[in-house]
């Protein structure tokens, strides 16, 4: 773990420097030293702006994405254990997956208007669907065995869910959460530059169209901040609730 975090340590130092001194030799214009991006977030901070815009973005990102990993579970459980239900929503679930979210922007738009639920219907769909492909997987690899021997000893169905399995699916359900909120942040920053101009999204737009790079990347700089802090959150959350597997491979 320490080994882990140094290296992290060292990559972000050697890319920083290496921003820094590309910046001061290029134009500048092109790609600002990331001391100037510092000042520039730093001015952005302080004035309240990015504070602001901030809120109304997470906001967003976290009603969609809870949202998602709620419904997208439920389903991806559903079709894993019920091979009716597999059927009858596979080839939906696949085609929507495949399917450029972006393209339903209009129909969001006709739905629920330019409000706040559009963008959270955007950040929901591009979420939803990789959790429900993963919480299937997990589900259909559970070993056969294991449910068996279940049965054989009296176990009810309900007890073969939540004691077998549900807990041997945790962790694909858990990497489908991950990769589902790499996602919502993508899904959040696309509604806010396609529907209504607000939040981190508006900021983008502002400052790209006028050239202040400078400003443009401290709010991009922002939202990696944001993509890394909340997939730590769904590592930690994961390490929790999957630990006992990383101790029987220990043992």
């Amino acid at each position: 773990m320490n080994s882990r975090f140094g290296t992290n340590v060292i990559s972000i130092l050697s890319l920083a420097v290496l921003w820094e001194v590309t910046g001061r030799i290029m134009d500048s214009t092109l790609i600002p030293p990331l001391s100037r991006i510092g000042a520039a977030w730093w001015k952005l901070l302080a004035s309240g702006k990015l504070a602001a815009n901030l809120t109304l973005s997470l906001t967003t990102l976290a009603a969609g994405f809870f949202l998602a990993v709620a419904i997208g579970i439920v389903i991806g459980l559903l079709m894993g254990r019920f091979r009716a239900v597999e059927h009858f929503l596979d080839l939906y679930v696949n085609v929507l997956m495949s399917a450029p979210t972006t393209a339903f922007v209009p129909v969001l738009i006709m739905w629920f208007g330019l409000g706040v639920e559009s963008r959270i219907a955007v950040v929901f769909l591009f979420a939803v669907f990789v959790i429900i492909i993963n919480t299937m997987t997990g589900v259909k690899q559970v070993d056969s065995v294991l449910v068996e021997m279940a049965r054989s000893f009296g176990a009810k169905e309900k007890e073969i869910f939540f004691k077998i399995i549900l807990p041997a699916a945790m962790p694909a359900i858990m990497a489908g959460v991950r990769l589902g909120m790499g996602r919502a942040v993508k899904g959040m920053v696309t509604a806010e530059m396609l529907l209504t101009l607000t939040g981190i999204g508006a900021m983008i737009m502002q400052y790209g169209s006028s050239f202040a790079t400078d400003s443009l990347f401290a709010v991009i700089l922002t939202i990696l901040i944001i993509a890394m802090i909340t997939m730590r959150a769904v590592q930690w959350l994961d390490r929790r609730l999957t630990g006992w597997k990383a101790e029987i491979a220990i043992e």
